[in-house]
């Protein structure tokens, strides 16, 4: 997936342009895009909230158990099966966590700065998801 590949590219998350990510035929606009149909909403808006959390926080150690906390909660989602089919797609746990691997990362101010590029690349998922599952759409 070229998502993950350019994620891997940048040392930090904060290093990619917010257009790459939020703009129609962004990052996340693609994501949505592509699981309209096999991301349920309630399961993105289950971890959105645990994303959502994390804003507000101005030092690393606030934010950081729960942060690392999200990446087991991400694993059992994409285990556990509904029939016959995980919670949440591969290539969207993949990308999820491959953002996660760029944001401690850095000094402290570096790490806030990728956690909040991380938040606003998951709100813009969140966003288009909903936009692409909308009645009419």
């Amino acid at each position: 997936m070229a998502i993950i590949d350019e994620i891997d590219n940048v040392t930090m998350l904060k290093n990619i342009n917010t257009k790459k990510y939020a703009d129609v035929g962004g990052y996340a606009d693609k994501i949505a895009k592509r699981h309209k149909n096999d991301l349920k909403t309630t399961q993105l808006r289950k971890f959105f909230a645990v994303v959502k959390s994390f804003e507000h926080k101005d030092k690393w150690e606030d934010v950081e158990v729960e942060f690392y906390l999200l990446k087991p909660k991400l694993a059992a989602a994409r285990g556990r099966k509904v029939g016959g089919k995980p919670l949440i797609p591969l290539d969207f746990y993949n990308v999820v966590m491959k953002m996660m691997e760029k944001v401690d990362v850095g000094s402290e101010k570096d790490k806030i700065e990728n956690l909040e590029v991380f938040i606003n690349f998951f709100e813009a998922i969140v966003a288009y998801h909903r936009f692409y599952n909308a009645k009419g759409n």
